[in-house]
């Protein structure tokens, strides 16, 4: 089982599933928010799930085509494992440049604090840094600043609330 696996740095962790009231924390690891507008749609979007969705300090910062400096992107990823009361973070959206945020980032302080980690595109440089690093599972999904149609609602409520393990299958007659 999942749970009896280890990485190179030893056990798997599983953080906790999410619940109506949680705190999902909103970081650009990667590429600018260039459009503000879109984040504050997409944190309407997750408090329409239930959830409370607070923007990281430097969320929405500029540095080039990137969404700030790396220290500050890699901080804000650290200070949303720092706080109790966050206990998931998304993405908001992909890019370049995730890559760059990972010699900065504070391993042991999140693998003691587990929470939800969830990205696409090149947020993957994220989710799989933190695994060989912690063994924390993170979660290949939608950005917070995607479309989340029906679709995504329900698989995201499915695994992340509900804990169930999807097989993904195109439907009969398709």
């Amino acid at each position: 089982s999942l749970a009896n696996s280890t990485t190179a740095g030893g056990a798997v962790i599983k953080p906790r599933r999410l619940k109506k009231g949680d705190v999902v924390g909103l970081v650009s690891p990667s590429g600018a928010t260039f459009f503000p507008d879109r984040a504050e749609v997409s944190r309407e979007g997750l408090v329409a799930m239930g959830l409370e969705a607070r923007f990281g300090e430097h969320a929405l910062d500029r540095y080039g085509y990137l969404g700030g400096s790396d220290e500050d992107r890699a901080g804000d990823i650290n200070t949303f494992f720092a706080d109790p009361d966050v206990k998931a973070v998304f993405s908001l959206r992909g890019g370049w440049g995730c890559n760059r945020v990972l010699p900065l980032l504070d391993y042991e302080l999140i693998r003691k604090n587990p929470k939800i980690v969830m990205g696409l595109s090149d947020i993957t440089g994220l989710l799989l840094g933190i695994y060989a690093r912690t063994g924390l599972v993170t979660y290949h999904g939608p950005t917070a600043g995607a479309s989340w149609g029906a679709f995504s609602v329900e698989h995201m409520k499915r695994v992340l609330f509900d804990g169930e393990a999807l097989t993904m299958e195109n439907p009969e007659g398709d």
